[in-house]
């Protein structure tokens, strides 16, 4: 971290005269009163300080640990806010007024310039038109110009840092500034062992006891989605308890999503909602560590943060099978169907931006992954075939659900002079039997449906040519 070797002093607790026996580890710096200090995180807003947790003082006093235990327990949340502020950007202009939120990659946004509207979920639950659509219809309406299909006029000015947008985007184009994906993982492994109670930091704190292995964390409840909390869940090996006054519709599908997952494979809930003090007391009450969840994956690259998922929901599934869980109208999962029909043209595999559909080009396969796949639905009006549908029906907890799919094969077509490779057998053939009616019985015209370019010629202007051997 880049910060342990800076001037600034990494962390600072201002003591509390209601809580004077508190003792913080060594490398936190005690200060008696609240004086200004140049620091990375502080318990109480102070004067210099770039990160500010709540919930340390939530946790001296309601927690129930004995004085070492809660030494190393401040320790961890003062380190979870350091993390946070080690992966946030820090590259901010000092003449740049408006501090962006946000991060947007529109090569894995599932609205950018398609032709066809597939998604747009970030401006469904925006509560201040901090993103806005366009296309060209929008345009013309309001007398501007879009040049391209359509795309996202995003004005960071607007933004109130509500985070619903983030939970809702299925491919992750929208990047959480104050908590990434990545900086979320790190901050997971401090909670191995631990019940994390997610604190909503818009929600007053209560005054409730916490047993010893509850650990707090205070961070924007709306951006939780279903690839964040299954890794705090898998990384704690704990079931999670949240508190808020409200959440936005992303979250509340992603909790529902991975209640109906841990329920199946675990018989037990993943993640408890509380919404009030008294909900809360209930939901701390019954919270336990289940050690056998715990799973910390293999660091690898992910394209989108649906790859992320799918690696550690795999993990659960392992060999096993569980049935199916439904998803709900913004976090959704399910599978498309392929007909015969298909001569692997390839189109649906150039308009999915998540690698939900591929191509084994050694033994021409199109091939499927399920787990991958947002359900976006661009690839039907994309398929030239329409031999392609969409059945938004949940996730399937199989093991076959995350692994690529067969979903159409074929062989190559051999030039029938020459035996040089033309392209797939049934786009030749589709071909062919749409160009024969159109010929009108010339053999010489229909002959060359089925050689290569090069041979054409010969079959067009070459008297020598066999054509009853080429259309036998």
């Amino acid at each position: 971290m880049w910060w342990k070797n800076n001037p600034l002093l990494e962390f600072v607790y201002v003591k509390d005269p209601k809580h004077p026996l508190v003792a913080p580890h060594e490398h936190i710096v005690v200060q008696d009163t609240p004086a200004p200090a140049d620091c990375v995180v502080s318990n109480v807003a102070l004067k210099g300080a770039k990160r500010v947790a709540p919930e340390i003082n939530f946790l001296i006093a309601n927690s129930t640990q004995s004085p070492l235990e809660l030494a190393a327990s401040l320790s961890l949340i003062y380190e979870a806010h350091g993390l946070q502020f080690d992966f946030a950007p820090t590259q901010q202009e000092a003449t740049q007024s408006v501090l962006e939120v946000f991060t947007y990659n529109s090569t894995i946004c599932q609205y950018h310039q398609r032709r066809v509207e597939c998604c747009g979920k970030c401006t469904e639950v925006c509560p201040t038109l901090a993103i806005t659509k366009l296309d060209p219809e929008i345009a013309k309406s309001k007398g501007l110009e879009c040049i391209d299909n359509r795309h996202l006029e995003i004005n960071q000015q607007d933004c109130i840092d509500c985070g619903r947008c983030i939970a809702v985007c299925p491919s992750g184009s929208l990047h959480y500034n104050a908590l990434s994906l990545e900086c979320m993982q790190a901050i997971a492994k401090l909670y191995q062992g631990y019940i994390p109670l997610l604190l909503d930091k818009n929600t007053d704190l209560p005054t409730i006891p916490l047993k010893k292995e509850v650990l707090p964390l205070s961070l924007n409840a709306n951006i939780l989605e279903q690839t964040y909390l299954l890794t705090l869940l898998q990384e704690s090996g704990a079931q999670v308890v949240l508190y808020a006054k409200e959440l936005g519709v992303g979250t509340l599908e992603s909790i529902t999503l991975l209640n109906g997952i841990y329920e199946k494979i675990y018989q037990k809930k993943a993640v408890l909602c509380a919404f009030s003090p008294d909900e809360l007391k209930t939901c701390l009450e019954h919270a336990q560590i289940l050690e056998h969840t715990r799973f910390s994956p293999p660091t690898t690259p992910t394209h989108t943060k649906r790859d992320l998922f799918a690696k550690r929901l795999a993990h659960m599934v392992g060999e096993g099978g569980f049935g199916q869980v439904p998803c709900g109208d913004f976090i959704r999962y399910g599978h498309i169907k392929i007909f015969e029909s298909c001569t692997l043209c390839l189109a649906c595999v150039g308009a999915c931006n998540t690698n939900a559909l591929s191509i084994d080009g050694n033994d021409y396969r199109l091939l499927f992954n399920p787990s991958l796949c947002t359900t976006c639905g661009y690839c039907v009006p994309t398929c030239p075939e329409k031999c392609l549908e969409l059945e938004r029906d949940g996730i399937h907890l199989h093991p076959s659900y995350f692994t690529p799919q067969v979903m159409a094969q074929d062989n190559l077509f051999a030039c029938r002079m020459c035996g040089k490779a033309m392209g797939t057998t049934k786009s030749v053939l589709k071909i062919a039997k749409f160009m024969e009616a159109r010929f009108q019985g010339d053999t010489r015209r229909i002959a060359s449906l089925y050689v290569c370019a090069d041979c054409k010629v010969k079959v067009m202007l070459e008297d020598i040519v066999d054509i009853s051997a080429i259309l036998r």
